[in-house]
């Protein structure tokens, strides 16, 4: 599944546009209570769309319609914001609404904007205007109408009840072992640091080539747990997985190898073997680096 960074870089949605549309919010707001108001006398007169519409329900729905339409020009636009639209997807399968009136409703909104923009907004600025209120509305329906299919397509195989139970536990285990993975690599780079010390110490002994060499190595590894740490960070806030910097564990390990081989006089051959591995990883991070780049 995507993540809403990755959603929003797809769409090339900028700071301008996150700016623009909140400049937009008090000319919205003004009109908010008729486009919500506009959007379900549209529905109420769909015989298919009205049945879900009682009194009640209307009385309901009408001010989250309103706040998700003020949330488009109010912001932020964050994961927060990304998981309110997914819970909008899964609310709308929960009751049985045809995706077909997502679409419908999206569109009315958009029409609705798009006048208001037209007659509200000046004409040097207008333009801007309309193309970030088109893709905020395009975000929203990727996001709902994603969420909306998948669990629709969960549904045709396991019951939504037990379904949902298993995707929460998991989510959850997996954050769970997330967090253990940070744990440990804290542990990890104080281990780093630890070898560190011992090598300086060496050196102030008087050990001087085992201990540079030895520090040069120890260095490279904290060099490479904090790395690691770092990227798992960034994923448990949303960001990609990166290969390239497993390729560059592998690098290092090389590296290091041949620095503690260098200084225990090792066979050619042993020598051999570890800059052979170094040359293969060091192609692979190359490659690796240059797909992921081109990725971006």
């Amino acid at each position: 599944m995507r993540t809403f960074q990755e959603i929003k870089d797809n769409y090339g949605f900028t700071e301008l546009e996150t700016e623009t549309l909140r400049s937009l919010y008090s000319l919205v707001e003004a009109h908010a209570d008729q486009v919500v108001s506009d959007f379900y006398q549209h529905f109420l007169q769909i015989p298919d769309a009205a049945s879900f519409l009682s009194k009640d329900s209307l009385n309901r729905l009408r001010p989250l319609h309103r706040a998700w339409l003020l949330a488009m020009f109010r912001g932020p636009f964050d994961e927060r914001y990304f998981q309110r639209l997914e819970r909008i997807g899964h609310s709308h399968v929960r009751i049985g609404l045809s995706a077909h009136f997502v679409y419908v409703g999206m569109n009315l909104v958009r029409q609705n904007l798009l006048k208001i923009m037209e007659t509200g907004v000046e004409p040097r600025l207008r333009e801007g205007a309309i193309r970030a209120v088109e893709k905020i509305l395009d975000l929203n329906l990727d996001v709902i109408a994603r969420t909306y299919h998948e669990a629709e397509l969960r549904r045709v195989f396991l019951s939504q009840k037990l379904d949902s139970a298993l995707i929460r536990f998991a989510h959850r285990f997996t954050f769970g072992l997330n967090i253990l993975l940070v744990v440990g690599l804290l542990g990890l780079s104080l281990g780093a640091v630890g070898l560190i010390i011992q090598d300086v110490a060496k050196i102030i002994q008087g050990n001087l080539a085992q201990g540079l060499v030895g520090a040069m190595g120890s260095v490279l590894v904290l060099w490479v747990v904090i790395e690691l740490l770092d990227m798992e960070i960034d994923r448990l806030r949303g960001g990609a997985f990166k290969l390239q910097l497993f390729v560059g564990v592998a690098l290092v390990a090389f590296i290091r190898e041949i620095l503690v081989a260098s200084l225990s006089h090792a066979d050619l051959p042993i020598q051999g073997v570890y800059l052979g591995g170094i040359l293969v990883c060091g192609m692979i991070y190359w490659l690796v680096s240059r797909a992921e780049a081109d990725k971006r």
